[in-house]
C-alpha cells in the first residue's frame, strides 16, 4: 500500500505505524502506549462509539485514539482481534485522507498502528484529531435546539452529504453518531465524518446514494423511536439540501 502523501511506514519488531511525516516524534510513541494499555499517558474516555476509543493530550493537542473493536455476534468472541494482511486501519487512514484531500469534512488523521500476533493476525488502533466543542449529531437533537438552529445544522448536514456522494464515495455506516457537528460563531455550524472503517476507495462506490439516506433515517428511527428529537419533517430537511445542492 503506498502512503498517502505526508504520511510513512514505520516498523518495530511486531508493530507496523502508518503516521504523519512531521509527527512521528510523537504520535509513534502514543500508538505504543495504546498497545500497552496507556502506560506512562493520562486519558479520559470519549463518549459513544463500540467503546475503548480514548482522548489523550499531547503536547499542546488533544489527540483521540481508538482501538479496532468488532461488534455483534462475532465481537463475542473475536473482540479486537483481526485478519488479512491489509488491515483495517491502513485502509481506514487511506480513504479518510482522500477523501479530506478531495473536500469532504472529515477528521484529520494523525496515524495507525498494528501489532502482528502472527502473520494475518492483528489488533489495531487510529489515532485522530480531537475536535473540541464538537458533539454527534444525536448528542446535538438532544440538547433540543432552537427552530431556526435545527433547520442551518440540518441543511449543512445535507450538503455535506452531497459533497461526499459527488466524490464517488459513501459513508459505510451512516448513523447519526458518525456526524459532529459544532456550532461556531455566528451559528454557522461545522460538520464532519468521522469511522470510515470499511469504507470503499472514492470513486469506486457502487451503491446509490439514497440507500445512504435511508439508512440515516433509520438510525434516527432506532435511536429515537417517537420522533421526539429528530422529527420526521427535520430528516426531510436535511435530505431537501442534499437534493438542492
Amino acid at each position: 500500500m503506498i502512503p498517502p502523501p505526508g504520511f510513512e511506514w514505520i516498523r518495530d519488531g511486531r508493530a507496523t505505524f502508518l503516521v504523519r511525516s512531521d509527527l512521528r516524534t510523537w504520535i509513534v510513541a502514543l500508538l505504543q502506549a495504546a498497545a500497552a494499555n496507556w502506560a506512562g499517558y493520562v486519558t479520559r474516555t470519549l463518549s459513544g462509539g463500540r467503546g475503548g476509543a480514548r482522548v489523550v493530550q499531547v503536547n499542546d493537542q488533544e489527540v483521540v485514539v481508538r482501538p479496532y473493536r468488532r461488534g455483534g455476534l462475532p465481537g463475542r468472541f473475536l473482540r479486537d482481534t483481526y485478519f488479512g494482511m491489509t488491515p483495517r486501519p491502513f485502509r481506514e487512514l487511506s480513504v479518510t485522507e482522500a477523501l479530506r484531500h478531495q473536500g469532504v469534512p472529515t477528521v484529520e488523521v494523525y496515524g495507525a498502528s498494528v501489532r502482528w500476533l502472527t502473520p494475518g493476525c492483528y489488533k489495531g488502533w487510529l489515532a485522530t484529531r480531537y475536535v473540541p466543542g464538537a458533539s454527534t449529531v444525536w448528542e446535538w437533537a438532544c440538547t433540543a435546539p432552537a427552530a431556526r438552529e435545527r433547520d442551518v445544522v440540518l441543511q449543512s448536514i445535507g450538503k455535506v452529504m452531497r459533497r461526499l456522494h459527488d466524490t464517488g464515495a459513501r459513508h459505510p455506516d451512516l448513523n447519526l453518531n458518525n456526524i459532529l457537528v459544532r456550532l461556531g460563531s455566528p451559528n454557522t455550524p461545522e460538520v464532519w465524518f468521522i469511522d470510515f472503517d470499511r469504507a470503499p476507495v472514492p470513486g469506486l462506490c457502487r451503491r446509490r446514494p439514497p440507500a445512504d439516506l435511508a439508512r440515516l433515517r433509520r438510525s434516527a428511527r432506532k435511536l429515537d423511536p417517537e420522533g421526539t428529537r429528530l422529527t420526521a419533517a427535520d430528516l426531510d430537511c436535511l435530505e431537501a439540501a442534499y437534493r438542492e445542492s
